[in-house]
């Protein structure tokens, strides 16, 4: 039962696979029809092999007697041969006859490279075609997924889908599918001329294919056993390369190289040894079925041989069942090699339907929020990870126009009411309301461009700083942007950089300070002007100088807007209406800081060891 479950779910993913090309059929039957004229005419190059030697060895080209009792592949040879016979032959003029049939010759071989050329760059375009929309569906699709996909994903193996497992995902299956068909013609059309010739010969010469089905079916097990560590071996070092580099002064400052060196190379030799197992399988079977392939060649020889001595076969016809023989061994051989590829296929198949497959929990709802009129309500709100819970029974609003503050020790639970407010996730239970509507109702979207978020890690990308700022708000104006910085106090120092607000700030905004890069990151939430600031322990990562600068910017930025503000550094937010504390996911005291500093509690003990001396 359970090899019955996985060889329906291996038939299903490779199906699956060739759902891709729907799009393109047009191009998939472009690509079929111009590769079955490209295999015709390949089989009719090698036909003409018999007119040849009778000319070389006769002088003639014999007239085709259709027998009596002939059956219909004889007669479709015969056909064939009086149709080539009345446009070469000149009656009489041997050298006008070799003329005619030379240039039919050339004529034929240009046909078939013109359909050969033509089929080559319309499957070009199929399997671009195909690659660009499996890239497209995989990140609109990685997009769309929920958080918690990403923290239990490694990130190389998710480029590594992207890059790699589509590359074989088409060359194993769709891009394999047409190579297989075009060879598959080619095989059948040779199989019928050698049938035409003589079906006992072909008899024994495809008895051989009975001890390639075999050597395939012995294979496919270790073939999908070395595909499947070769995709995790790439993945596992595309994972390594990915945090290296993104770590990179990590590294330097622990002197990590000689580590990951070692780390990256054990990833390389793990892929290294699959992949040659799996290359060493692939190049075996072709290798043994083409040995057979050859006895079987020399048997046909042989009987052949005895049968033109006889008289009961004529030399040409046997030469040309032997020259078509010899030919059929290339297509078989990749037909061979292109179904052992398609176990490569479904381990690579699977990997790129495991992420499109990939459930979304963060439904969006259908009502559009256009703006906030009152107050944000967590009620009863119950929340934890895998590790264990985070939130327990937590309620408290937000009021139009006021400043929150969300204080405690650490992993209390602070940052996770900001992800449960902005709905990276969804509470296990209770409801966040949003002037008294369930926010799981709402347009996602269109609630997320309430907020404007500025976090501790600020995520800035290889580009200019007006672009960065502008992911904020694309339909900005110019005057829009530079308001946005005069607020944020980053106006100044962008003036004073060479190329102002078109200078590129490199992968991580890894050209600017700091305190520079909160600053963009807080004109970037500004310029959306939204309803709501998130400040997400904006400035703990600062130093004391830059901190005073960005607590200026924000201090700005906060003027007549309501604002959530997670702290760490509690002298930042002594102004605010309302302060929360934390302990062990749930709410223990709450208050202005006048009347925290009263109770005598975690927060005045927190604020003391912040402000006095030790």
């Amino acid at each position: 039962m359970a090899n019955e479950t996985h060889t329906k779910g291996k038939t299903s993913y490779i199906a699956r696979s060739f759902g891709f090309a729907k799009p393109f059929w047009k191009l998939l039957l472009a690509t079929i029809v111009l590769n079955t004229i490209f295999s015709t005419l390949t089989a009719l190059t090698v036909a003409t092999i018999k007119p040849i030697f009778e000319l070389i060895f006769s002088s003639t080209i014999k007239e085709e007697i259709i027998p009596v009792q002939s059956t219909f592949l004889a007669q479709l040879k015969t056909e064939f041969y009086s149709f080539l016979k009345k446009i070469v032959i000149s009656p009489g003029d041997i050298a006008s006859t070799l003329l005619n049939l030379g240039i039919f010759i050339i004529i034929l071989f240009i046909l078939k490279n013109f359909f050969k050329y033509w089929g080559s760059i319309t499957n070009a375009m199929l399997e671009e075609n195909i690659i660009k929309s499996i890239r497209k569906k995989l990140f609109g699709k990685l997009t769309l997924l929920d958080i918690q996909f990403f923290n239990r994903t490694q990130t190389g193996a998710i480029i590594s889908t992207l890059t790699n497992d589509v590359n074989v995902v088409n060359s194993t299956t769709v891009s394999a599918f047409t190579g297989l068909l075009r060879e598959i013609i080619q095989v059948a059309l040779y199989f019928i001329l050698l049938l035409s010739i003589s079906p006992s010969l072909t008899f024994i010469a495809f008895s051989s294919g009975i001890a390639t089905v075999l050597i395939l079916r012995i294979a496919t097990n270790y073939l999908r056993k070395y595909a499947s560590r070769m995709q995790g071996a790439m993945a596992d070092f595309t994972s390594i390369l990915q945090e290296s580099l993104s770590g990179f002064r990590i590294v330097k400052a622990y002197n990590l190289e000689n580590h990951l060196n070692t780390k990256f190379f054990n990833q390389l030799q793990k892929y290294f040894r699959s992949s040659i197992k799996f290359q060493s399988i692939i190049a075996l079977v072709p290798s043994i079925n083409e040995i057979v392939a050859i006895i079987a060649l020399v048997v046909v020889f042989l009987v052949g041989g005895g049968r033109v001595i006889e008289g009961t076969m004529q030399a040409e016809d046997l030469m040309l069942f032997l020259f078509s023989l010899f030919s059929i061994m290339s297509p078989v051989a990749t037909v061979v090699h292109n179904i052992s590829q398609f176990q490569r296929g479904y381990v690579s198949s699977k990997r790129v339907f495991d992420i499109l497959d990939q459930p979304t929990y963060i439904k969006s709802g259908s009502k559009i929020p256009s703006k906030f009129y009152r107050e944000i309500e967590f009620r009863n709100v119950t929340f934890s990870y895998d590790t264990g819970e985070v939130l327990e029974n937590v309620s408290f609003a937000i009021r139009k126009g006021q400043k929150i503050a969300l204080v405690g020790p650490s992993g209390s639970g602070k940052s996770t009411i900001v992800d449960l407010l902005i709905r990276l996730y969804d509470p296990l239970s209770g409801e966040i309301l949003l002037d008294g509507q369930n926010i799981k109702n709402l347009d996602i979207q269109s609630f997320r461009n309430l907020f404007g978020i500025v976090s501790q890690e600020v995520i800035l990308f290889h580009d200019t700083i007006e672009n960065n700022i502008r992911i904020g708000n694309f339909n900005a104006t110019k005057d829009e942007i530079i308001q946005s910085t005069k607020i944020s106090n980053s106006y100044d120092f962008i003036m004073k950089l060479p190329n102002e607000f078109e200078t590129v700030i490199g992968e991580r905004g890894v050209l600017l300070s700091g305190g520079e890069r909160q600053r963009i990151a807080i004109a970037r939430a500004l310029v959306r002007n939204p309803e709501i600031l998130i400040f997400d322990e904006a400035t703990s990562a600062l130093d004391s100088e830059s901190e005073k600068i960005v607590q200026q910017a924000i201090n700005r930025s906060l003027q007549n807007r309501t604002a959530v503000i997670v702290a760490h550094r509690l002298a930042t937010i002594i102004d605010c209406d309302e302060i929360l504390v934390f302990d062990n996911g749930k709410i223990v005291e709450r208050g202005t800081h006048k009347q925290l500093l009263e109770l005598d509690g975690l927060y005045k003990k927190l604020y003391s060891l912040q402000v006095e001396p030790l």
